[in-house]
């Protein structure tokens, strides 16, 4: 079952904040001739494919970064619909990012400035699905553990993840600075609460899959 939500704008996108540090620091595959808006355009998948961002596993770096994140499995299922009718938007280009099992982030968080892995992006296929494998993220100080995405063009949103489901994840070997943050944090009024919670199904044996509609 998923949970449909609205989505809030946000200005600059983290796709663009994102690109320019990634291309700043030859983290991509591509010249400098190729921009954002390249990448978001209505036929983007010639650009995506010289960028390495477009993929559907984010465990690993693409283009010179070489980093491996480690952490339980999951997959994530995000169906992107329209607000005004309820249909499936079909060729849209979502960025997904998160963090690693210690809730630090590539690209942005100390020691991992060239390290690009547990972001990239996909295409809604004609029912609107976009599915990434990725890792379980873990919590970072004060926050409530989350996925984020943004649905070009630059809307914006959060994806919590029930805390039944973290409980079971950080007690595995190598998430233990999740847990101590997990008993601290509460899901945030901005995040939605309750609302922009995930349905996640599965177990620790077979990994988890994590589904939700996003209205926008």
């Amino acid at each position: 079952m998923t949970v449909q939500v609205e989505t809030r704008k946000q200005e600059p996108g983290e796709l663009a904040r994102d690109f320019a540090v990634l291309r700043r620091r030859r983290l991509m595959g591509l010249g400098h001739g190729v921009t954002v808006a390249t990448l978001v355009s209505a036929a983007p998948s010639d650009a995506l494919a010289r960028s390495g961002i477009v993929r559907r596993d984010l465990r690993r770096g693409f283009a010179r970064a070489t980093g491996v994140a480690r952490g339980v499995p999951l997959t994530v299922r995000l169906r992107l619909v329209s607000a005004h009718s309820g249909r499936p938007l079909a060729g849209h280009a979502l960025y997904l990012w998160h963090a690693d099992r210690d809730g630090a982030y590539s690209l942005h968080s100390p020691g991992l400035g060239a390290e690009n892995y547990l972001r990239g992006i996909q295409t809604t296929d004609a029912t609107g699905w976009v599915t990434f494998s990725t890792i379980f993220p873990g919590a970072s100080d004060g926050r409530w553990p989350h996925l984020r995405f943004e649905a070009q063009p630059g809307t914006a949103g959060q994806v919590a993840l029930p805390g039944d489901v973290c409980a079971k994840v950080y007690g595995v070997p190598g998430y233990e600075p999740s847990a101590t943050h997990l008993a601290l944090a509460t899901p945030m009024a901005e995040d939605g609460g309750e609302l922009t919670m995930a349905t996640v199904t599965g177990d620790l044996d077979r990994g988890f899959t994590a589904t939700r509609t996003i209205s926008i």
